[in-house]
């Protein structure tokens, strides 16, 4: 008799079991909006977003230090003059914008409980050994990146010849120079710059474009499409023509190392120290900066070509490790 009882309670539990319904799909899912389409429309939202308000937060700061702010030319000459209110402006927009609208609106892709495994926003296994290695990886693909800082600055150049209005890119981008090089040789130049220009951006920009980009578009087009795409995304969202390419394949290198980890914490190092270095290494040689926007590659090409060689071979190796995605 107890043992019918057990087999009834348990058919019971079987039956129920079999027609619990599975959770639901996501918010882009639900109303039949394409993964890809959401997240290229929230990058171009979200980026203006970003810089409206990164200039009304300037001015809002700057504003205090006045005597007579009803005139905005005098606005505009305070904020040129003071480098450091534009940088906080910007990085308080990034982590609004940039980095908490952007996981938010990430929760629209997934299901409840799913949110920070879409991300990638956690530890994995291997993680520790995955990080040493992606911190090899970014130190022996600089001279990569200087090969392709060189072979776009000379394609723009010519490209300017021919497009003479693409001058304004230039323009725009020696303006950005000439206030980082202002800041990097001010006091307090490398605390305020490791804050501003290395770790704000390793956190916020990391959780739009490889956690919140990379991700939809991989839902909707595979992940090496993704990879690829994003990384793209990446280069393009400096407004930096010239820079283009070594921008678009730090983005790679980035969007890789999350891909092989499973995890945006090793991506959010290799930011990290990529940006940290440079605030570091400018603020000993300013001269640095000046040289980086110069047509002149830098480096011997016997380190070019040894840069490719350990760079490839650095990918290949981590592939192999790759640590499986949760599913």
């Amino acid at each position: 008799m107890e043992e019918e009882k057990r087999a009834a309670q348990t058919s019971q539990e079987f039956s129920y079991s079999e027609f619990e319904p599975s959770p639901l799909p996501s918010w882009v899912e639900r109303n039949g909006f394409s993964h890809w389409a959401v997240a290229f429309g929230w990058l171009f939202v979200g980026l203006i977003a970003f810089q409206v308000l990164g200039g009304i937060i300037s001015v809002i700061l700057i504003i205090p230090t006045l005597e007579n702010f009803s005139d905005p030319q005098v606005i505009i000459e305070a904020l040129t003059q003071n480098v450091n209110v534009q940088l906080q402006a910007n990085s308080i927009s990034q982590f609004l914008i940039i980095g908490l609208a952007s996981y938010f609106i990430s929760k629209a892709h997934t299901v409840k409980g799913k949110h920070h495994a879409f991300l990638r926003l956690k530890t994995a296994p291997n993680l520790i050994p995955n990080t040493i290695l992606s911190i090899i990886l970014l130190v022996a693909s600089w001279g990569v990146v200087g090969l392709l800082g060189w072979l776009n600055l000379n394609i723009f150049e010519w490209l300017m010849g021919i497009f003479p209005g693409l001058s304004f890119f230039q323009d725009l981008q020696d303006q950005m120079l000439e206030i980082i090089t202002s800041f990097i040789k001010s006091d307090n130049a490398v605390i305020y710059g490791l804050i501003y220009i290395a770790l704000v951006p390793a956190i916020f920009e990391e959780v739009m474009f490889r956690g919140y980009i990379m991700r939809a578009l991989e839902k909707s087009w595979g992940i090496w499409a993704a990879l690829i795409v994003s990384s793209l995304m990446f280069g393009a969202y400096h407004l930096q023509p010239s820079n283009l390419l070594p921008l678009s394949f730090i983005g790679f290198i980035l969007a890789y190392v999350t891909y092989i980890s499973d995890s945006l914490i090793p991506a959010m190092i290799l930011h990290f120290i990529n940006n940290g270095s440079q605030v570091v290494y400018g603020s000993m040689n300013p001269e640095f900066l000046e040289q980086a926007s110069s047509a002149d590659i830098g480096l011997p090409w016997f380190m070019i070509v040894l840069s490719v060689i350990v760079t490839t071979g650095l990918l290949l190796l981590m592939y192999r490790m790759k640590t499986k995605p949760e599913v």
